[in-house]
């Protein structure tokens, strides 16, 4: 389960590791990471791990969800660019409407520690020069509460 965290945690760490070159916005950025993400989660189903990231070990899930310092057209580009990187691939992206926002989302699949997951991700822009992003990893054929848990954990994070 930790890599699973660990793959997660890369795919999103990306943006604050895109920031090296300009102290100011690395500094924001890592003050981001440590902003509490509004998010409900069934805890029931997942347990806490850090403030922002949630866990099932059986089957192998996690939400998490992190601010990043990037407007939202940045976060766009990069979100395509290294969806590669870290062995994901992405069956299904795009923009689309959630709860009045408009959301970049990202549907594909990866793999961690031998366990085939389905992933989701979702971003959309708090301000900016401030992005949210949510991501939802399910191992596949894990049971559909699981599939709908993680579904309404990333639309709760989804607002104005």
């Amino acid at each position: 389960m930790k890599k699973l965290v660990i793959i997660a945690l890369l795919f999103l760490g990306v943006f604050a590791n895109a920031q090296e070159t300009e102290a100011e916005k690395q500094a924001r950025g890592i003050e981001l990471m440590s902003k509490k993400v509004d998010i409900t989660v069934d805890s029931e189903l997942f347990m806490s791990v850090t403030q922002n990231t949630y866990v099932s070990e059986s089957p192998k899930a996690v939400v998490m969800g992190m601010y990043v310092p990037e407007n939202y057209e940045a976060a766009k580009k990069k979100l395509k660019e290294n969806a590669s990187t870290q062995n994901f691939e992405i069956t299904s992206s795009g923009e689309k409407e959630i709860n009045g926002i408009k959301v970049l989302y990202m549907y594909g699949n990866s793999e961690a520690e031998g366990v085939k997951l389905n992933n989701k991700v979702y971003c959309y822009e708090i301000d900016k020069d401030t992005c949210l992003m949510l991501v939802g990893m399910l191992e596949v054929g894990a049971d559909k509460k699981y599939s709908e848990a993680i579904d309404s954990a990333l639309n709760s994070g989804i607002k104005k």
